[in-house]
């Protein structure tokens, strides 16, 4: 019978023996496992994402809850500054007044401790109705046209030669340089 130490220094021998050869696909049946195990970890990452969704969900609720309280919380504060500041609007249109009654040029602008008042000139809002404007525009020739390449039938017309686009006619196109790429390589899962 062997002595313990000597059996463990074996096993241990053993052990650093065994050399793991990485996966490599190398044929069709490997190939099948790979894909197989990409479907594997997709479906495990589902299943934390999903976990991750289920854990999430009662203090997403929370949250909206918290925020519907913080909007009705504000909701007295918001009415009452709202209150103040059209009577502020008021007050500078009705001074504005008695300046243009009064014949002077009128101050538009107060300023206040806590801030500035004033009447800002603002542009016109047009509410347009593209249909009736784009009919008129075109009988009038106030309409933009944008040119453009036409790529699409430019590239069917052309073919690609040492890394440049060559026309019907054999010439050069200007301003394309061709470059091109390996294939992608691409996963569908079912």
């Amino acid at each position: 019978m062997k002595p313990l130490e000597t059996v463990l220094t074996e096993i241990e021998e053993q052990e650093q023996e065994v050399v793991y050869q990485p996966f490599r696909v190398t044929d069709l049946e490997t190939a099948a496992e790979a894909s197989r195990r990409i479907a594997y970890f997709d479906e495990k990452q589902k299943e934390i994402d999903s976990i991750i969704e289920t854990q999430i969900a009662p203090f997403l609720a929370k949250i909206e809850k918290i925020k519907e309280w913080g909007v009705e919380a504000k909701k007295e504060f918001v009415e009452k500054q709202q209150f103040y500041s059209d009577q502020l609007e008021f007050y500078l249109r009705e001074e504005v007044a008695k300046q243009v009654e009064a014949g002077k040029k009128p101050k538009k602008t107060i300023s206040l401790p806590h801030g500035k008042i004033s009447l800002k000139k603002q542009q016109p809002e047009f509410v347009k109705n593209d249909e009736e404007l784009f009919s008129y525009a075109k009988s009038t020739g106030f309409i933009k046209v944008k040119e453009s390449t036409d790529w699409v039938e430019l590239k069917k017309k052309c073919s690609v030669y040492d890394g440049k686009l060559i026309d019907e006619n054999g010439e050069v196109v200007p301003g394309v340089t061709v470059v091109e790429r390996n294939e992608k390589f691409e996963i569908k899962l079912d």
